[in-house]
């Protein structure tokens, strides 16, 4: 009987040797990395030699960050993959610390908010993509009735508005948790101490029935990685074409370091300066002043936004001929596209962005003054790039230099459908646009049961430069939203008025060294006993 346990015994233990003698470490480098606009996809292979059995593989040293979703394994060799698991290594490197679990929650908490708003946002967009193709449609019917044409306007006006300003409050919104975000990750990249970080482990098991040699293709995906598009975009002269210095801003915290790998830039999601003033439609209507038992006529809705200001820099020279976009090959499929950056990369994790040129651009532009006196008095120089869906653009913050110098900031809008593309120059210091109230021709009277309100401007264009310029000036009339209020327009001076949003423009060449005004007056009729404030 004796005999019989010592055998068992001696079973057992060779049994649990060789067992523990199965799991064997691998090393699989990072070989190819696709980074998306967030997550990057990881990629690497190893060699193996195995066996007759079942064996379990390791491949150690990886990402603690691994989305075990996303794991993928592929052999190439006479054996089977019977199952693939991830684990986290704590015995290598002690657990994270509790402040930087509770950065990472925070951040968690701030991308989901992001992504919540953005989605929101791009609701709201359809939305008044909605309002415009409707309108567009309905107010070039010829048989539309000028009562249906009023509803038309109330309809469009009111929702207009709304969507915008939801629109508005959405950005300011998303600003704030980008800004809180981006603290957050620098905080974060601070405080990890990679000695303090596991290590991830994909553990494979493998059988054969033969000695054999293959190779394992391992892929899987972490999420705190991602690029973003970043342009330089330069105007010699206003003869020239317009060159779009197309650059990629990555970073990665993924806690391992992409060593000379092999890196492509993604569109897909595979988880799921200076700008010309805007002038919107200028409503009024009449507002109830309970407390005073009267009616009174008040503006309403905006009277345009303010030109968004360049941040205060000196003079920012480039030289392009210091720097060379890196050899890239564009692979386009269905569904997405992206960049193959042909020369081996190291991008450190931590969260340090890493700049990488991609493409240098020359593409036809035309150019052209505008100026928008009622808001801003300075004329601005806009440029606007045809063909540019060619050169799969996406949309991003763009630094603009105008003849060498830096001129501001912009954002390329590449979700717009326009053929061409708008890109502010920045504002033309020796052109000078004024907007003066003509005291003499202002006036209110009372005609019958009415009050009748006239104002009158004169604008004028300075061209101190040395050539004649085409200036577009940009000005605009009321809408009443009232069949109580008129609004006529007595004086534009050859201007061409746009009855759907007030705005009117005219296309004024100056000479060089020469002064142009027109005059621009308006009168607008409502009852004498209530209000209204237009200016």
């Amino acid at each position: 009987m004796k005999k019989y346990l010592f055998v068992a015994f001696f079973a057992i233990v060779l049994s649990s040797s060789t067992l523990e003698g199965q799991e064997k470490y691998i090393q699989v480098p990072v070989s190819h990395v696709t980074v998306f606009s967030r997550g990057a996809q990881l990629s690497g292979d190893a060699a193996v030699t195995l066996q007759p059995g079942t064996w379990e593989y390791v491949a150690g040293g990886l990402s603690p960050y691994i989305d075990p979703n996303s794991i993928q394994v592929r052999g190439e060799g006479d054996f089977m993959i019977m199952g693939v698991t991830h684990r986290n290594n704590y015995l290598e490197n002690p657990a994270e610390s509790d402040e930087i679990s509770t950065l990472r929650d925070k951040i968690k908490a701030l991308q989901i908010r992001i992504e919540d708003e953005e989605t929101a946002t791009e609701v709201l967009l359809e939305k008044e993509r909605f309002l415009k193709a409707n309108y567009d449609v309905v107010s070039q019917k010829s048989a539309i009735t000028p009562d249906q044409l009023k509803a038309l306007m109330d309809i469009y006006g009111t929702g207009m508005e709304s969507v915008k300003t939801a629109i508005l409050k959405k950005n300011r919104i998303l600003k704030e948790y980008r800004e809180e975000k981006e603290k957050l990750d620098q905080q974060l990249a601070g405080t990890i101490d990679r000695s303090k970080m596991p290590t991830g482990e994909i553990v494979m098991t493998l059988s054969g029935s033969k000695p054999v040699t293959g190779r394992l293709n391992i892929s899987y995906v972490v999420m705190n990685a991602g690029w973003q598009p970043a342009y330089d975009i330069r105007v010699d002269d206003i003869t020239d074409p317009a060159i779009i210095i197309y650059k990629a801003n990555i970073w990665q915290n993924s806690g391992v370091e992409w060593k000379d790998v092999k890196v492509s830039l993604s569109n897909a999601a595979p988880m799921t300066a200076g700008y010309l003033p805007v002038l919107d439609p200028w409503f009024i209507d009449f507002y109830q002043e309970y407390a005073l038992n009267e009616m009174v006529v008040v503006g309403y809705g905006t009277k345009g936004r303010p030109a968004r200001q360049a941040k205060a820099e000196d003079a920012v020279m480039m030289d392009l001929e210091a720097s060379a976009p890196m050899p890239v090959t564009v692979t386009e499929s269905n569904i997405s596209f992206s960049f193959d950056i042909n020369v081996p990369k190291t991008i450190a994790s931590g969260g340090k962005q890493e700049t990488v040129e991609l493409q240098r651009l020359t593409v036809p532009a035309t150019y052209s003054y505008a100026a928008t006196p009622k808001i801003a008095s300075s004329a601005y120089l806009m440029g606007y790039i045809t063909e540019w869906d060619k050169y799969n653009l996406l949309p991003g913050e763009s630094n603009i230099y105008f003849s060498n110098t830096f001129t501001g900031k912009g954002y390329i809008n590449t979700a717009e459908l326009t053929d061409t593309l708008p890109v502010s120059l920045g504002a033309d210091n020796s052109i000078t646009v004024k907007r003066d109230r003509r005291t003499d021709f202002t006036s209110q009277k009372m005609i019958g049961a009415n009050r009748v309100e006239t104002l009158s401007f004169l604008i004028s264009v300075r061209n101190n430069k040395s050539k004649a310029v085409t200036v577009r000036l940009r000005d605009q009339l009321p809408l009443p939203q009232n069949s109580d209020i008129t609004v006529e327009a007595v004086e534009l001076s050859g201007g061409k008025q746009h009855s759907a949003t007030g705005e009117v423009t005219w296309d004024l060449p100056v000479a060089p060294r020469e002064t142009k005004e027109i005059v621009f007056t308006y009168s607008v009729k409502y009852p004498k006993n209530k209000k209204v404030i237009l200016e």
